[in-house]
């Protein structure tokens, strides 16, 4: 962590680095030869490169307006003139952001190097495009680095905000589902309470009748039992699980729906076969609920993203609990875009709920699988 630290703070700063270093070896150079004028604009034209990031067009045009003085005072190509400096400034401006600030100062540099080179060097042409094209292969390397080192920081970047997107997906879709839950287990609830309340009223009415057979009392006390129950285990479920706003309640759907939601699908493009098994009229209410949105999520999952003709829906209730299968004939895998894979997180959020387990993937012989087990609470 403490070397990752360093690392950032220094990132970006190796060229403020040599440009310091190269700046105070000719200005050491030039006062050492007793040339305290050319050092002073040797040391103007160097320094003002590292304000650069915060106006890179003022500091470029400065820097090769201070070099092209020094050059007409020392000479172009002496040991101690600009030459040095100006190759310098020319990686630099290749680097400088936004870009029309590096070409503005490819421009000037041009200008400063053409000009240098007539007065210092003779004005031959061949000299001077020599120079020139020294100077912008430069320029045209740094510009090249610059511009694929910035493509790594913004592509490194998108994926950082592209990863947080998902996580914040993840967390919503999680939330979403609970708050879905938690508003129908409304209606498990109220039902199992309704039950247990007919129950112990048709107790009461037996008790103010006299009646003297104990077993029909009993038999409506023990329903009364099992119902509240029932809603307890509904209840410990919904601990944790979100709050719901108000909004109109709609009856849960049941099992015996799966047929309309299979042939709705059916008749949207895909040929859905539908297989009961077991005694499912004995489920829980909530886990008879679940059992209807896996198979509904996994179906809308195959009709939207999975490019299948066919797809088998199984539910099977065995000894202390319930598999749900799903079986296409697709591509075997979600088609990317927005939105992709929050079903599936709601889905294991539900098994999960209820104490179960649920795996999605491609089918070993081909297609996507989504399988549930849930348990039922009945002794196998």
């Amino acid at each position: 962590m403490q070397l990752a630290a360093v690392r950032n703070v220094f990132a970006g700063r190796y060229m403020d680095l040599v440009i310091g270093v190269a700046t105070a070896a000719t200005l050491a150079e030039l006062l050492t030869d007793g040339h305290p004028v050319p050092a002073l604009l040797a040391a103007v034209s160097g320094l003002v490169l590292l304000a650069r990031r915060r106006a890179p067009a003022i500091a470029i045009v400065v820097s090769f307006a201070g070099q092209l003085a020094l050059a007409g005072i020392m000479g172009w190509h002496d040991p101690t003139g600009g030459f040095g400096l100006t190759l310098l400034t020319f990686v630099v401006a290749g680097g400088l952001r936004p870009e029309r600030a590096a070409w503005l100062g490819w421009a000037c540099g041009t200008a400063v190097a053409a000009t240098a080179e007539d007065l210092g060097g003779g004005g031959a042409p061949s000299d001077i495009l020599l120079t020139l094209a020294f100077c912008s292969a430069l320029f045209g390397l740094a510009l090249l680095v610059s511009r694929r080192t910035n493509a790594h920081h913004e592509m490194a970047e998108r994926a950082r905000k592209a990863e947080a997107e998902q996580d914040r997906s993840a967390a919503e879709a999680v939330a979403v589902e609970r708050a879905r839950i938690a508003r129908e287990m409304h209606d498990v609830v109220a039902h199992s309470l309704t039950v247990a309340v007919v129950q112990c009223v048709a107790a009461g009415d037996d008790l103010d009748r006299g009646a003297v057979e104990a077993d029909s009392v009993r038999t409506r006390v023990r329903a009364a039992e099992g119902a509240c129950r029932e809603a307890l285990d509904e209840l410990r479920r919904m601990l944790g699980v979100l709050r719901f706003g108000p909004g109109e309640l709609e009856p849960a759907p049941r099992l015996a729906a799966l047929r309309d939601l299979c042939d709705a699908i059916t008749g949207a493009g895909v040929q859905v076969e539908l297989e009961l098994a077991g005694d499912l009229g004995t489920l829980p209410p909530g886990v008879e609920l679940s059992c209807y949105r896996i198979v509904q999520e996994a179906l809308t999952n195959t009709l939207k993203h999975a490019g299948a003709g066919h797809a088998m829906v199984s539910v099977c209730s065995g000894r202390g609990d319930v598999t749900v299968r799903i079986h296409d004939d697709g591509q075997g895998q979600a088609a990317p875009g927005p939105g992709s894979g929050q079903g599936l997180i709601g889905l294991r959020e539900r098994a999960a709920a209820y104490g179960g387990t649920l795996s999605a993937g491609p089918s070993p012989g081909g297609g996507y699988l989504v399988e549930a087990v849930l348990p039922t609470g009945a002794q196998p």
